[in-house]
């Protein structure tokens, strides 16, 4: 698994915590340009099996390769001295997922996938190895699990020899009491949180709307380059933008009136199915906020979908700024809506909890 910063390894770190060192390990890479993850004592052992180029990020893709020889001999050592006996393969590094196909076939262990995204998306000969993986490990693995219903059912589709199953994001906070959203302040506080490249089309829209909206104001919590987001049209005069650290993510999105949740209309055929299938990590920070959250996601995505049928946020379909622009006036008048999104928010996330997305996880593996 990748131990990162990055939404795969987020979903992954939050599972393991539910397990105890006597019953994993947990091995990856080092991540490039950032501080390793603050591991607690109590957690499953991390290993870093892989480093990077300690220079610069040029050359990473051919970098990982070349350590692949040394990557697969460090695990079969940690299997062999630490008696393991089911492996766990999670992607979207294609890498760490054929190492895992490898390590299951020279030590007879288990091997399970855990999927968070497709691999249509991927181009020349990084989709061709991929693809290639995927086969292999799909006449491999006792089970594959994905990350969403969405990814499940695309897969009955594709590849229904598959034996697969959804195991969704999950998070180890607790679910905070439902309260009464506040009245909305002025000026009316929005708030965006995540990495805005992958859907910046939605997001210039509602940064749009958001402009033409009287006494609104705009808040970007992001790692994305402040001139790259000005240059999509989304930092504009007005909009505040900044780092903050993880930790500080829930309290900054409490200080808002709505969170924004934009999901890319606009991709290349290739992605269409990654695009529709994906769950972005950051929707369980916003089920669990204590605010509405405002969509602008196509009527054919899971994610709109499941908001939809669970009524926990607003939805605007279209890529219609106007409506957009109706929408945020919606929110900021009709204070009976905003506490009803909330609350069915709050009763959503139950489904997420760490607990129950491991006691799903251990039926399978452990069976």
């Amino acid at each position: 698994m990748p131990p990162d910063t990055s939404g795969s390894a987020i979903i992954a770190l939050n599972l393991v915590q539910q397990f105890t060192r006597d019953e994993m390990i947990v091995a990856g890479e080092r991540p490039y340009g950032k501080p390793p993850v603050q591991w607690d004592a109590a957690w499953p052992e991390l290993r870093y099996v892989q480093s990077v180029w300690p220079v610069t990020g040029r050359g990473l893709r051919w970098w990982r390769f070349l350590q692949f020889p040394f990557v697969l001999l460090h695990c079969l050592w940690i299997i062999r001295r630490e008696r393991v006996d089911r492996i766990v393969a999670v992607f979207p590094r294609g890498l760490f997922l054929f190492t895992g196909y490898l390590l299951s076939r020279l030590t007879g262990c288990k091997l399970f996938a855990y999927l968070h995204n497709t691999y249509e998306s991927r181009t020349g000969i990084t989709l061709r190895f991929t693809a290639w993986v995927h086969k292999l490990v799909f006449g491999r693995a006792a089970h594959v699990f994905v990350m969403s219903q969405g990814m499940s059912d695309y897969f009955q589709q594709a590849f229904p020899h598959v034996e697969q199953t959804p195991l969704v994001h999950s998070f180890n906070e607790p679910i905070p009491q439902f309260v009464e959203p506040p009245p909305v302040g002025s000026p009316l506080r929005l708030i965006f949180c995540g990495n805005l490249v992958s859907c910046k089309d939605a997001a210039a829209r509602l940064a749009e709307a958001i402009a033409r909206s009287p006494d609104a104001a705009l808040s970007i919590l992001s790692g994305d380059d402040p001139a790259m987001l000005r240059t999509y049209g989304l930092l504009r005069p007005g909009t505040a933008c900044e780092t903050v650290a993880r930790d500080a993510i829930p309290g900054r999105l409490r200080q808002a009136d709505i969170v924004l949740l934009p999901h890319s209309f606009e991709y290349p055929e290739a992605a269409r199915n990654e695009f529709r299938t994906i769950f972005p990590t950051k929707t369980i920070e916003y089920l669990i906020s204590g605010r509405p959250i405002l969509t602008h996601s196509p009527a054919d995505a899971f994610l709109t979908k499941f908001l939809v049928e669970n009524d926990c946020a607003l939805v605007v379909d279209r890529p219609e700024v106007g409506a957009l622009c109706a929408a945020i006036e919606q929110l900021r008048s009709d204070a009976a809506l905003r506490s009803r999104l909330v609350r069915n928010a709050l009763r959503t996330a139950k489904q997420f909890q760490a607990a129950n997305v491991a006691a799903e996880f251990r039926k399978w593996v452990d069976g």
